[in-house]
């Protein structure tokens, strides 16, 4: 197995690869309670059989969170979506800060990878609070000011979510769909006041499968008359949805940054094209492993941080991973002694032949039905800008044509130049200035701008 662990451009071993690509760290650390710990955390809460039983007042007393911070309102537990593996995704709500909660739309958020948990973009990009070493404080652009948000660990296997057998783990997009469906159903079954309010799915990198594939379950169910979730738009940063479009012209990008030099190109690009045709040929672990190499090679000539490359490599301590690990977070938010894993070796593995595949007939159709933006970082390298319009470019759409002639628009921040969008019909893409991969960490208020403004159709 290659090793894969990329550490904001630290290597950690002998390879870099596409593995991880939502967390500017690729480990897979795990808080582990021992058993006098497990005595103090609790047991982990499983909604499912209460909600089956009609006990949805008693449920939700249940999963309440005791609040961290004042004015912070959550639940969170486990929702079993496989009963013969004993399979459970673990979730997070926080309700919308401050009056009318009930009526705010709600925003799913999931994190990339393949195999990271949502956890990161709670604490780290858009949560109601961050960890620092005195304790919690408050986000400024927090997403819940404006939105419900709920936060799910998953695929199995990927934060807290578990299962108990080895065919309870999954690998395929279609599964990831189903797991995910099964668990908004009975998350609307615990909130059924949110079943009718506008509902977003967001989330960034190796999410921008798992959007377009959960999205389109909902679409289809939809059409079908058998689903009634109010499914409104799709809003996806650094979002990968084809392999190839992924792979072709990040060599010329790197070139046009100046982190490596023409020979040097050359020899990724030759490597690009050789990943291609292994893609044409469905030889899905071929081309993985040709996408590890190109980027091991950028990794030496460069040294840069591959989430910002105007950042040097550089090892941080994630404090929210301690704060996880307190016995007294762990009962409060009924996830007993279950093991955290904050990016999972085992999911990646599973998933490695997706990740040269595509999502884009999905996404097609989907763009006809719903909204869908499209945000991108400036200094991203590893889901770089110019990749993304490279799969954009290749969606056939009733409005290909349209866009290809659009003009670009200036977005500001106040008087600051924040980025430039395009916009037509239902496509909309924006390049965040000054931003790197995870573009709510990088610039928090112009993140929490932008969703605001695709809600409110002004993007």
């Amino acid at each position: 197995m290659l090793v894969k662990y990329f550490l904001f451009g630290f290597l950690l071993d002998a390879q870099i690869c596409w593995s991880y690509l939502v967390l500017p760290f690729a480990t897979n650390r795990v808080s582990l309670q021992t058993p006098s710990d497990a005595q103090n955390v609790g047991k982990p809460l499983i909604l499912t059989p209460h909600l089956k039983s009609k006990r949805i007042a008693y449920a939700r007393e249940l999963s309440n969170v005791e609040p961290f911070l004042k004015g912070i309102v959550s639940n969170s537990g486990f929702f079993t979506v496989n009963e013969t593996y004993n399979s459970n995704i673990f979730f997070w709500f926080f309700r919308k800060e401050g009056k009318d909660w009930d009526s705010a739309p709600l925003v799913l958020w999931l994190q990339g990878g393949p195999g990271c948990s949502s956890l990161y973009g709670l604490f780290e990009e858009n949560g109601p609070f961050f960890v620092t070493k005195r304790g919690l404080k408050r986000r400024k652009y927090s997403w819940t000011k404006d939105f419900n948000v709920l936060y799910i660990d998953q695929p199995i296997g990927s934060g807290f979510s578990f299962t108990n057998s080895s065919s309870g783990y999954i690998s395929t997009q279609e599964q990831v769909a189903d797991h995910l469906y099964e668990a908004l159903s009975q998350f609307f079954q615990l909130y059924p006041e949110l079943k009718n309010n506008n509902f977003y799915i967001s989330g960034e990198s190796y999410a921008g499968r798992y959007i377009p594939a959960i999205a389109f379950k909902i679409h289809r169910l939809k059409m079908a008359g058998k689903s009634n979730i109010n499914l409104k738009g799709l809003f996806m940063i650094s979002a990968t949805i084809d392999g190839i479009a992924l792979n072709n012209d990040m060599a010329e990008f790197c070139f046009q940054i100046g982190i490596i030099d023409r020979r040097i190109k050359e020899e990724l690009k030759t490597m690009e094209r050789d990943t291609e045709s292994h893609i044409h040929s469905r030889l899905w672990k071929n081309a993985s492993r040709l996408m590890d190499d190109i980027l091991f090679k950028i990794y030496n000539q460069s040294s840069v941080s591959f989430h910002d490359y105007t950042k040097s490599p550089s090892s941080f301590e994630d404090q929210y991973i301690q704060f996880l690990e307190s016995p007294d977070t762990r009962k409060k938010i009924h996830v007993g002694n279950v093991t955290y894993y904050e990016c999972s070796d085992k999911v990646y593995d599973d998933f490695d032949e997706d990740i040269p595949k595509t999502v884009v007939p999905w996404v097609e159709e989907l763009i006809e039905h719903y909204p869908i933006a499209f945000i991108g970082g400036q200094f991203d390298i590893i889901v770089a800008y110019p990749l993304v319009i490279n799969a954009i470019k290749q969606l056939h759409w009733s409005g290909a044509f349209e866009y290809s002639k659009a003009n670009r628009s200036i977005i500001y921040d106040g008087k600051r130049v924040a980025g430039y969008s395009k916009s037509t019909g239902n496509l909309k893409e924006v390049l965040v200035r000054l931003a790197g991969h995870m573009v709510p960490q990088s610039q928090p208020r112009v993140a929490l701008n932008l969703l605001n403004r695709f809600v409110n159709d002004k993007l």
